[in-house]
């Protein structure tokens, strides 16, 4: 298989190819070594290199999975294989050695996927942008002076220069949304609790977070959708096509600035779902967002806090400033003096604070905001030597509109609809908890109406 035919497949496609004898698994591989050898050193997307490994992998597959010998990209957060470098993105964690297979990325290797190496990622995961300083910054395939978007932003650049058509991602407040964003993918976070997240936990980042993957194509998301999310949780769809009322929240949840380029993009949504006879309205939706900004900062220091310590127990000694970033050692510190009544108040709070966002959605169907207030950030404009609360306020100023569907457990989706600058533009859907077929039928009908859906493999 020639470079140019690989860069056209998406993962249904090439998998197609190889069950045909079309291909052969260890081609698709080369080919996805190869261009990893083409765009990495411009993009830093690729950490550690996963090859020996994916060759196992294949000698163990019957050839009947759904995507047997397609290359896959794992983030380096979270998504562990057993005997594989596991940074998390921190110095604390350089030489970690994973001692376990997470339940996802079973799941994933199940379905016949070959992981050929891991991606970029800040530390922790604790940025909108992935510049840690242990793996350094990632960067965006339409603009490499640019931002790909964090904390998922080494799949998502890796998958848009065409390394693989399929990368695993995360999810805690905007964590696919933004670098799909950023890259101009599709970006999908499931509703709360439907993916896998063991062996160690039912649940991440106290439920903020949830794993999935990004794609270049819808059809690839849909499908991983179906095969990875606990499909007794989802609701159906309806039978009959109906009408939807879509409200359209622009800057409704963060009194922030926002671009004219990504209010344009909304209104061009806007415009074409009326055509398709949706109803579109304006409201005000009036959350408390400084009590629930608390309350996400004691949960994000709780859980920054345990998964250094588990690291401490490791490696028998105390993490010390010099091993981590400003910001990580202000959430660890944080985290290490909170009491067991101070987290679960938060947790119960966060709970009580976005009643009115899943009212909301009891009597609306979908709601349509900008993807980003800003178009993605310039390297180094994003520091986490900032001051904490000066940080913190950057990162709600370039994506003010993702976190709120993490703190609710609600399902929502970025897509791209334009092209500024030479940059994509996207839009955000959020639906009710478990409504998540609802936004990938919406996102197929808008892909009908916008034939540049997908933008091409960055080169």
């Amino acid at each position: 298989m020639l470079l140019n035919e690989y860069l056209q497949c998406d993962g249904i496609e090439l998998a197609k190819r190889i069950k045909t004898g079309e291909i052969s698994p260890d081609e698709a591989m080369n080919c996805a070594l190869l261009r990893i050898q083409e765009v990495n050193p411009a993009l830093n997307a690729i950490v550690t290199d996963c090859s020996d490994f994916a060759k196992k992998c294949l000698a163990k597959l019957s050839g009947n999975e759904p995507y047997y010998g397609v290359p896959l990209l794992i983030k380096d957060l979270g998504h562990s294989i057993t005997g594989i470098r596991s940074t998390e993105g921190s110095r604390f964690f350089a030489r970690n050695i994973a001692p376990f297979t997470s339940d996802f990325m079973n799941k994933m290797l199940s379905l016949g996927f070959i992981p050929i190496a891991k991606t970029n990622t800040p530390e922790l995961g604790l940025s909108y942008v992935t510049e840690s300083v242990l793996l350094g910054p990632c960067r965006n395939p339409y603009d490499p002076n640019r931002t790909s978007g964090g904390s998922s932003g080494g799949s998502a650049a890796a998958v848009a220069a065409g390394i693989a058509p399929v990368a695993t991602a995360s999810d805690g407040g905007g964590s696919i949304r933004i670098p799909a964003a950023c890259c101009g993918l599709l970006g999908f976070k499931p509703s709360a609790g439907l993916t896998p997240t063991g062996p160690l936990t039912n649940e991440l980042w106290s439920g903020l977070a949830v794993n999935f993957v990004l794609t270049r194509s819808l059809r690839d998301s849909e499908v991983l959708f179906t095969q990875l999310a606990d499909q007794f949780r989802v609701r159906p769809l309806p039978a009959d096509k109906r009408s939807l009322n879509i409200l359209y929240l622009e800057g409704m949840f963060a009194s922030v600035p926002v671009a004219i380029p990504c209010l344009e993009a909304v209104s061009k949504v806007e415009e074409l779902f009326k055509k398709a006879g949706h109803t579109i309205q304006k409201k005000y939706l009036a959350l408390d967002l400084n009590a629930i900004g608390d309350c996400v900062i004691t949960l994000i220091a709780a859980n920054t806090y345990t998964v250094i310590k588990f690291q401490e127990i490791q490696l028998g000694r105390r993490a010390t400033p010099e091993e981590l970033e400003p910001v990580t050692w202000e959430f660890y510190q944080r985290g290490q003096a909170l009491t067991s009544y101070e987290y679960l108040i938060a947790k119960s709070r966060l709970y009580q604070l976005t009643q009115p966002l899943h009212h909301l959605l009891t009597q609306n169907d979908v709601i349509l905001t900008p993807a980003l207030a800003q178009l993605p950030l310039f390297i180094n404009e994003l520091r986490t030597d900032d001051a904490f609360e000066s940080y913190l306020q950057k990162n709600v100023e370039f994506s003010p509109f993702t976190s709120v569907f993490n703190q609710a457990g609600l399902p929502a989706m970025t897509l791209p609809v334009m092209m500024h600058n030479q940059l994509p533009v996207s839009i955000q859907l959020g639906a009710a908890q478990g409504n998540d077929l609802l936004l990938y039928s919406l996102a197929k009908e808008l892909h009908t109406m916008l034939p540049n859906f997908n933008p091409n493999i960055v080169s």
